[in-house]
């Protein structure tokens, strides 16, 4: 999959921007917050059908304006071109998504038509911060792949807001919701039998792609794992009903301890998963650059599993990935992802790409100043 062009209109720091892009590398140029990393955020919302790393839509307008667009020509592996636009209107409160100008009414349907892979400082808590952020790590990736996950994971989340409405008012009223929430146990058990069950053989499938890529950065000495750690003790040979009974019989010991605290402690929204090198934690252990190479491994595995299982070439937007990784292996990087797809970079220091993205019809750089596009100028970012 390709994105060959994109516009801005009132897109963050940018009034009017448009880009001409090649198949290969493309990179974006220029200090901080002069609008490189907004490129990529509206990229993110042409795939994903919102930003990456703003809460909501109203944080990207430009300052003084009331809407913006984003518009862009996807051409997929087989050729196929889509003309992707997203639009939003800060008066009327309306987010518009079409694809050939046909209006999308139900955005998560759009999850997996335009696989994306994204790699950004947003991204760091993966390997350094709470279980939440490892587990949407995953949820996106399945997400993307497999309708049936997503519709599964939108359903839970659903079910969940409701048992836990229950349980805080039963634990603000002081009152037992034995009756009232056992038909909501069981939805929880159904769709968390399911979603685990995905997680579990997710995970198996994934280790060896992690692998894989993490060779590419690092020398061979260095090994690393990633291993499900789900909320009830799942056996490799488990299958889904026996997951269903053992979510149904722990929601069940932790009643009481849900009435006190008013929320559900069981389920896949408490799973966790562990990232390790050579049998040590990541978090505890692993050192500023081992935490982003790792995380780049990651994501590159990301790349990999989504190509084989969408059968569409991802996009790949690297948003100022190089710091704290040494020149070796920014090298290993650059050369690594330049052979694999339409990639898009951010960078203030042009010296990176020197010897490893010769200038030819694949590769395309672009300075950004102020949030427009200006000439190509080395000394001017360098």
């Amino acid at each position: 999959m390709r994105l060959t062009s994109l516009s801005l209109r009132h897109f963050r720091n940018h009034l009017n921007s448009d880009f001409e892009f090649g198949d290969g590398t493309n990179i974006f140029l220029g200090s901080n917050g002069e609008g490189k990393t907004n490129v990529i955020e509206a990229i993110s919302y042409l795939c994903l059908t919102k930003s990456f790393y703003a809460g909501g839509d109203s944080l990207v307008l430009r300052f003084g304006e009331s809407m913006f667009e984003v518009e862009g020509k996807i051409s997929a592996d087989s050729g196929i071109e889509s003309t992707v636009r997203v639009a939003f209107s800060e008066p009327a409160g309306e987010k518009l998504f079409s694809i050939n100008r046909k209006r999308i009414e139900r955005l998560y349907t759009v999850i997996g038509q335009f696989p994306v892979v994204i790699c950004s400082p947003e991204h760091a808590p993966i390997t350094m911060g709470s279980p939440s952020e490892r587990r949407k790590f995953v949820d996106l990736i399945l997400s993307q792949s497999n309708a049936a996950y997503f519709q599964d994971l939108l359903e839970y989340r659903r079910v969940l807001k409701h048992r836990n409405k229950i349980l805080f008012n039963a634990r603000t009223s002081r009152s037992d919701p034995e009756g009232v929430i056992d038909p909501w146990d069981e939805q929880v058990a159904a769709l968390g039998a399911r979603i685990m069950m995905r997680r579990m053989t997710f995970v198996r499938e994934f280790r060896s792609f992690v692998s894989s890529a993490y060779v590419q950065f690092v020398e061979k000495e260095e090994q690393p794992s990633i291993e499900y750690a789900p909320t009830v003790a799942m056996a490799d040979a488990a299958d889904e009903s026996n997951v269903q009974q053992l979510l149904r019989e722990a929601l069940r010991e932790k009643r009481e301890e849900e009435r006190k605290i008013g929320t559900t402690l069981i389920g896949p929204q408490r799973d966790e998963f562990r990232l390790a090198i050579n049998g040590l934690e990541l978090r505890k252990f692993a050192s500023q650059g081992q935490h982003k190479t790792f995380l780049v491994a990651l994501k590159m595995a990301e790349f990999f599993f989504l190509k084989d299982r969408c059968r569409e070439t991802p996009i790949l937007l690297l948003d100022d990935v190089f710091s704290e990784l040494d020149d070796q292996r920014v090298t290993r990087v650059l050369r690594f992802v330049g052979e694999l797809s339409q990639t898009f970079i951010t960078s203030t220091s042009a010296q990176l790409f020197e010897m490893t993205v010769p200038a030819n019809d694949r590769n395309r750089k672009f300075s950004i100043h102020g949030g427009a596009v200006v000439n190509w100028n080395p000394a001017e970012v360098a």
